[in-house]
């Protein structure tokens, strides 16, 4: 954060000052800049905003008395008297700016919008039900081969995150910002595109992550498109071709409540009809290799990830460094630095394999993570680790059981892409149910200790471990013990 005071900060969110400030000492204190936003207070120092949340098991208020030792402004959504509540009597400490606002959460994206206003370079949004992280990190290694770009961290994109991911777009000279924006819940898009303002858009592709909030693929296709609601003639939303749903939208495509996209819509993938295309995809020295395809345009492009669906977020990667007018055998090449966040493949330092895929999981997630074991060269024995996916509302068990349909399907036509299967948690014995008259083995634990004392007493050299959940599952447990 930069030139921002503890003024602008009352003036930006509407609040006001509540406890002691001396008069003397009021203007040396509205004058005070803030460099950065905490909202642990275990990182609180001189010069932060301290933003103060309602958590469902902690609330932040609580710690006023030792934030405010460490810093002179915080934003705070609770009154004097329930404080003093929390506190347990404690007196807060007088001539600090406690900045009282209707809701912190509120408070903190009007604080982002403030400083979007600021960034007049490009700015790429990514969204999706499955490979927005990947996809982000492929655009931003890709047009950093051109370009100096700003991008979101980590998972940091969430309606939390994403405000913080801002609050630094202009602390250091960038010629894009690339952003991921994640949600749950029905209006979350539009809150996070009020603070992103995003040129560029990428929907990459619809699944039933989230269903249990937003219901149908429908309705979260709609939820995702609104990434490019408040875009205008100029805006460019890029949509997966090869997605069922995704397939179906065209420039001036009609939201529930009867507005309508204004931006100009592009497909990338593999059907004939994408306006940037992959062709000619061949899996070469267990990788891919594929022809990027955009009118005239034929560049070969060499990807160090497994996986077709690799090759399509690193397509629309190619598609918009094309349409930034960046040089594309520089994009091209960049890939075979690419490293990538989520899928990690880990060679032991006992000669098997980890393929861990831990950070999280939907149906969508499953059967590409299984396409990437089913398609790896291996000399000994391919595992699957697999544990239960979240938040998939009443039709749990059925997502689960379409997940070990899938499984077997893959089983059936070629038996060598599976040797053992590892179920561990409540749902997760879905996945299994249609193993029993295969030669595959079945095991089901209780828990993560289990599962990997297992492993650890069976993994030989040659053999590749897959290993996917989602996140509440823990599953990086194993994978620290395996590597």
């Amino acid at each position: 954060m930069r030139n921002i005071t503890i003024r602008d900060i009352l003036k930006i969110t509407n609040g006001y000052l509540q406890g002691n400030v001396d008069e003397s000492y009021r203007e040396d204190l509205l004058s005070k800049e803030i460099r950065d936003i905490a909202i642990d207070s275990r990182e609180v120092e001189d010069g932060l905003l301290f933003v103060a949340f309602k958590g469902e098991k902690v609330d932040a208020h609580k710690f006023l008395p030792d934030v405010a030792l460490k810093c002179d402004a915080m934003l705070i959504e609770e009154s004097e008297e329930d404080i003093k509540a929390l506190i347990d009597g404690k007196e807060l400490p007088d001539n600090k700016a406690y900045i009282r606002v209707d809701s912190t959460l509120d408070s903190l994206q009007k604080i982002a919008a403030y400083i979007r206003m600021f960034y007049d370079k490009p700015v790429v949004g990514v969204t999706g039900s499955v490979g927005k992280t990947t996809t982000r990190e492929m655009i931003t290694h890709t047009l950093s081969s051109s370009l100096e770009v700003f991008h979101t961290k980590g998972n940091m994109n969430s309606q939390i995150g994403v405000p913080l991911t801002i609050s630094h777009i202009l602390d250091e000279k960038s010629d894009a910002a690339v952003l991921e924006m994640g949600i749950s819940e029905n209006g979350g898009m539009n809150k996070l595109v009020n603070m992103v303002k995003p040129d560029i858009a990428v929907c990459t592709m619809i699944g039933v992550a989230h269903i249990e909030f937003m219901k149908t693929k429908q309705g979260i296709m709609e939820e995702k498109l609104h990434i490019a609601a408040q875009m205008d003639e100029n805006g460019a939303l890029f949509v997966n071709a090869d997605d069922e749903y995704l397939s179906k939208v065209e420039a001036g495509f009609s939201f529930d409540d009867g507005s309508k996209l204004k931006c100009k819509v592009f497909k990338f993938g593999t059907v004939d009809n994408a306006d940037f295309r992959a062709e000619n995809i061949r899996l070469e020295n267990g990788y891919n290799t594929y022809t990027y395809v955009h009118g005239d345009t034929r560049i070969d492009v060499n990807l160090h990830q497994p996986g077709i669906h690799n090759v399509l977020n690193s397509l629309v990667s190619m598609a918009i460094a094309d349409y930034l007018g960046l040089d594309l055998m520089k994009a091209a090449a960049s890939f075979e630095s690419f490293e990538g966040l989520r899928q990690r493949i880990i060679e032991s330092d006992k000669g098997y394999t980890v393929i861990d895929d831990a950070y999280n999981a939907s149906p969508d997630s499953m059967k590409a993570a299984i396409n990437v074991l089913s398609d790896a060269d291996c000399s000994g024995r391919k595992i699957a680790v697999l544990g239960d996916m979240f938040e998939l509302g009443t039709g749990s068990d059925d997502f689960h059981s379409e997940v070990g349909e899938y499984i077997y399907k893959k089983y059936k036509e070629d038996m060598d892409s599976l040797d053992e299967l590892i179920c561990i948690g409540k749902s997760s014995v879905f996945y299994s149910t249609k193993l029993d008259a295969t030669d595959v083995i079945v095991h089901q634990f209780e828990n993560n200790e289990e599962a990997a004392d297992y492993l650890k007493g069976i993994l030989s050299p040659g053999d590749i471990v897959l290993l996917k959940a989602s996140n509440g599952m823990h599953f990086t447990e194993i994978v620290k013990e395996l590597v």
